[in-house]
C-alpha cells in the first residue's frame, strides 16, 4: 500500500458562540430569619476559635469549610470577602478570609437575616446565603488522605500516639507569601514539638507540600491544624519482582548506535548501567535526583526499561541479526537501589527536577515513567504528582508516558475462588490505576499477553495452566477508569504475562515465557533477562510516540497524541476475551488500544488521515471541512471515521471539577457545501475556574 502524506482539515468558520445551557440548580427555600441567624451564630464561633487559638497579629487568616445544598460561585464569595481554596465535594468548599472578624460575611448575612426590602421578592443576598448550610471549619478527618485510609488510619482515633510516620502535609497555597511562610513555620514547630523531623519543602504550580517524619501523636496534632489541607503517605514506586530467568548471548550482532541527532528519550527511573555493551553509543547522559543517589541502576529496572525505549523489540533486532537502537537516552536516577525516594523530599519536587533537567539539558520531548505509586490509587482526587506530570506537559511541550502499575499477588484468591475469575478480578476497585494515572495530559499505558506463557514440556503438566492468550489483559496489568471516569490506560503494549502453577498454588511469571525480552543490569552475569510488568508496556509506547515525532519533528506534542490516538485499536482477540455486558470492558483493561505506528505517521490510499493544529477560545466552537468521497458513501462495507482531539490544559487538584474545561465534537452530514463537517467546541464547566480537561479519541 502506497504511503501518502496526511492532508491538512480546513476550517470552513471563524470562532463563533457556542449556546449554552442553563447553569445550576436552584437553592433551596429558605426561612431566612432563622437560616440567618444560624450562620451569624457559626461565624461568630469561628472568629471566637481564632482568638481562642492565641494566632500571632500578623496572620489574620481564617480559613472556613462551607457546606452549601446549592451552587456558590467564586464571584459570590469574593462579595463576601472570601477567595476559594478548593472544591472538595459536590457540598463543601474551603475558603479563605483575610479579615480575621470575617467582618464582610457577617455585615451581609445580617443584611440577609433583616427584613426583606419593599418590592424585593427575596432577602439580601439570598442567592448566596440560600445556598449555604452553614460555616465551619474543617474536621481532622477531613484532612486524612487516601493512603491513610487504606492502611487503616481513618480517623484520629485510628492512630497510635507512638511509630513513625514518614508523611507529606499539603497545606493550603494562599497567595500571601508572608503567609505561606507562617504556615510552613507551624508544620516545623508542630513536628519537632512532637519529636519529630521537618525535612523539605516543595511549591508547585497549585501544591505547597511539606515532608515530615513524626510520632502517631505529631501526626494527629497536624492534622488538627487549620492550615493544613491534606494529609498522607509519600508516594512509593511499584516494581514487578525480579526474575530469576535470563539469557546469555555469545556473540553479538553488530550494533550500530543512533546518530547525535536522534531523539533523546528521558527516562526517569533507577538509573542504568550506561556501560552496558547493548547501550553502547546510546546514553547520552545520566544524573540522579537528589545527586547522592549516582547514577547507577542498583535496582536493576531503569536499564530495562531504557532498552526497551531506544529499541522497541529487542527480540527483532536479534531476529535480523542488527542492533540498531533508534534513539539516545538520559536517565535520571530518582529511586534508590530499594526502589524507594529520597525520605527528605516530596516526589513532586523529584520528578519535576528530573523532568526539567532531562527537558532542558538533553531536550527530551518524550519522557518514560515506569514507576508507580502503590500507596495511591485512581480515585478521589488526582494526586500531587499526577498535578505536577499534567503542569510541565503543556508548560513544556513534551509528551510524558506513564506505566498503570501492576495488581499485587493474587494466588491466594484464585485459589480460592477459581481461575475463571480472570480478567474480571482485573476490573475490582482495588485494581484499578496507580498513581500518577489520573494525570490527564500523560499518555498511561497498561500491558497485554505476548504469550500464554507456557514452555515445552508444560504439555504433560497438568498444574501449569495458562490463563491468556496473545492480546489477552496481562494477569497483572491494572485497569481503568481514570479520574473522573475517563477513559485510561490511554494505550496497552506487550508487558508479559503468568501461568497458575497448580502445584505451588501461585500465580507465577518467574520463567522466560511470561516476560519480553529486555537488558540485563547485571551484564556481567548475563548480556540479557526476561521481564515482566506495565513498567515494561509503558517504554515500547515511548518509542512508539518517538517514532511519530521523528516524523513530524516540528509538531507539537499534542499533535503527536492525537495522531497516537488516531493509530489505535482493540485486537481482536482483546475483544473476544473481555466484552460481556455493555461491551466497553475493553476500554477499562486497554484504553484506545494498541498504537500502530505506520498508521500515525503516514495516510494510504484508501485511509486518510487530515490534520490541524489549531486555537479555540472558550465557550466557542469552529467548523471544519470533511470531504467525502463517493466510494465511501456507496461503496457497500464496513467504513468509519475516527476524530481525535488532543490538548494540554492547566489543572488544579484542589477544585471539584480537575479538569473545568472540556472540548467535544459533532460530526454533521449534510449542512456544508460539502457532505460532511465536524464541529468542535470548547466549554468551561465552572465560572472562573483554572481547570480543564481533555477529551480522547471516538469513532464511528
Amino acid at each position: 500500500m502506497a504511503r501518502r502524506p496526511h492532508l491538512p482539515l480546513r476550517r470552513l468558520e471563524g470562532s463563533l458562540e457556542r449556546r449554552k445551557r442553563p447553569g445550576f440548580p436552584s437553592s433551596p427555600d429558605r426561612d431566612h430569619r432563622v437560616h440567618g441567624s444560624k450562620l451569624q451564630a457559626s461565624l461568630i464561633e469561628l472568629v471566637s476559635r481564632k482568638a481562642q487559638r492565641n494566632d500571632p497579629a500578623e496572620d489574620p487568616a481564617i480559613i472556613i469549610k462551607i457546606t452549601t445544598n446549592g451552587y456558590i460561585s467564586e464571584d459570590g464569595l469574593a462579595a463576601n470577602g472570601l477567595t476559594i481554596l478548593a472544591q472538595r465535594d459536590d457540598t463543601a468548599t474551603v475558603a479563605l478570609s483575610m479579615d480575621r472578624q470575617l467582618s464582610q460575611v457577617r455585615a451581609r448575612s445580617a443584611q440577609y437575616t433583616g427584613d426583606i426590602p419593599a418590592g424585593q421578592k427575596s432577602a439580601t443576598h439570598a442567592g448566596f446565603f440560600d445556598a449555604i448550610e452553614e460555616f465551619s471549619e474543617l474536621d481532622p478527618s477531613d484532612r486524612i488522605g487516601s493512603a491513610l485510609t487504606r492502611n487503616g488510619f481513618d480517623s484520629l482515633a485510628a492512630i497510635p500516639d507512638g511509630g513513625t510516620f514518614l508523611i507529606d502535609v499539603e497545606l493550603w497555597d494562599v497567595d500571601d507569601e508572608m503567609l505561606r511562610e507562617i504556615y510552613i513555620e507551624r508544620v516545623r514547630v508542630a513536628a519537632e514539638t512532637h519529636g519529630g523531623d521537618f525535612l523539605s519543602r516543595y511549591r508547585g504550580a497549585g501544591l505547597f507540600i511539606a515532608r515530615v517524619r513524626v510520632p502517631g501523636a505529631g501526626l494527629k496534632a497536624l492534622l488538627a491544624m487549620n492550615e493544613v489541607a491534606w494529609i498522607d503517605l509519600p508516594a512509593q514506586p511499584d516494581f514487578a519482582p525480579d526474575p530469576a530467568a535470563d539469557m546469555t548471548i555469545e556473540v553479538l550482532p553488530p550494533l550500530e548506535p543512533p546518530p547525535a541527532s536522534s531523539l533523546c528519550i528521558g527516562i526517569i527511573d533507577s538509573g542504568i548501567m550506561a556501560a552496558h555493551p547493548i547501550l553502547a553509543g546510546v546514553v547520552a547522559g545520566t544524573f540522579g535526583v537528589p545527586d547522592w543517589l549516582g547514577v547507577d541502576d542498583e535496582k536493576r529496572h531503569g536499564t530495562s526499561v531504557a532498552a526497551l525505549a531506544t529499541y522497541g523489540s529487542l527480540s527483532t533486532h536479534l531476529d535480523e541479526q542488527q542492533l540498531t537502537p533508534r534513539f539516545r537516552i538520559a536517565s535520571a536516577k530518582v529511586v534508590d537501589g530499594n526502589g524507594r525516594f529520597d525520605d527528605d523530599r516530596t516526589v513532586a519536587d523529584i520528578i519535576e527536577e528530573a523532568i526539567r533537567r532531562l527537558h532542558g539539558e538533553y531536550g527530551c520531548r518524550v519522557i518514560n515513567i515506569s514507576l508507580a505509586d502503590n500507596e495511591h490509587i485512581v480515585g478521589g482526587r488526582p494526586s500531587n504528582w499526577a498535578m505536577v506530570l499534567d503542569n510541565l506537559v503543556r508548560e513544556l511541550g513534551i509528551i510524558v508516558v506513564v506505566s498503570a502499575g501492576n495488581v499485587s499477588d493474587v494466588s491466594a484468591r484464585l485459589q480460592n475462588e477459581g481461575l475463571a475469575i480472570y480478567p474480571e478480578y482485573l476490573r475490582d476497585a482495588d485494581n484499578r490505576l496507580f498513581e500518577p494515572a489520573s494525570a490527564l495530559n500523560t499518555l498511561v499505558v497498561g500491558s497485554l499477553a505476548h504469550s500464554n506463557g507456557l514452555m515445552a514440556g508444560d504439555e504433560e503438566n497438568v498444574d501449569v495452566i495458562a490463563l491468556t492468550s496473545t492480546h489477552h489483559p496481562s494477569p497483572f496489568s491494572r485497569s481503568g477508569p481514570g479520574f473522573a471516569d475517563s477513559i485510561k490506560p490511554d494505550l496497552v503494549e506487550h508487558g508479559g504475562t503468568a501461568v497458575w502453577l497448580g502445584y505451588a498454588s501461585t500465580l507465577s511469571a518467574d520463567r522466560p515465557s511470561c516476560g519480553v525480552l529486555t537488558l540485563n543490569a547485571n551484564y556481567l552475569q548475563s548480556l540479557m533477562t526476561y521481564r515482566h510488568g506495565t513498567s515494561f508496556a509503558a517504554p515500547v509506547a515511548a518509542f512508539k510516540v518517538a517514532m511519530v515525532l521523528s516524523e513530524f519533528p516540528d509538531r507539537s506534542a499534542n499533535f503527536i497524541r492525537a495522531l497516537i490516538g488516531l493509530s489505535t485499536d482493540h485486537p481482536p482477540a482483546l475483544l473476544d476475551r473481555v466484552t460481556v455486558g455493555t461491551g466497553r470492558e475493553s476500554y477499562r483493561h486497554a484504553g484506545y488500544g494498541v498504537a500502530d505506528i505506520n498508521l500515525a505517521s503516514a495516510s494510504e490510499d484508501h485511509r486518510v488521515v487530515m490534520a490541524i493544529e489549531d486555537s479555540l477560545p472558550v465557550d466557542r466552537f469552529a467548523v471544519y471541512e470533511i470531504p467525502i468521497p463517493t466510494d465511501f458513501q456507496t461503496v457497500r462495507g464496513r467504513r468509519h471515521i475516527k476524530v481525535s482531539l488532543a490538548f494540554d490544559p492547566p489543572v488544579r487538584n484542589s477544585r471539584k471539577e480537575y479538569a473545568g474545561i472540556k472540548m467535544g465534537y459533532h460530526l454533521v452530514r449534510g449542512k456544508t457545501r460539502l457532505s460532511s463537517c465536524a464541529c468542535v467546541t470548547s466549554s468551561r464547566i465552572c465560572p472562573r475556574s483554572r481547570s480543564w480537561r481533555s477529551i480522547g479519541k471516538a469513532t464511528w
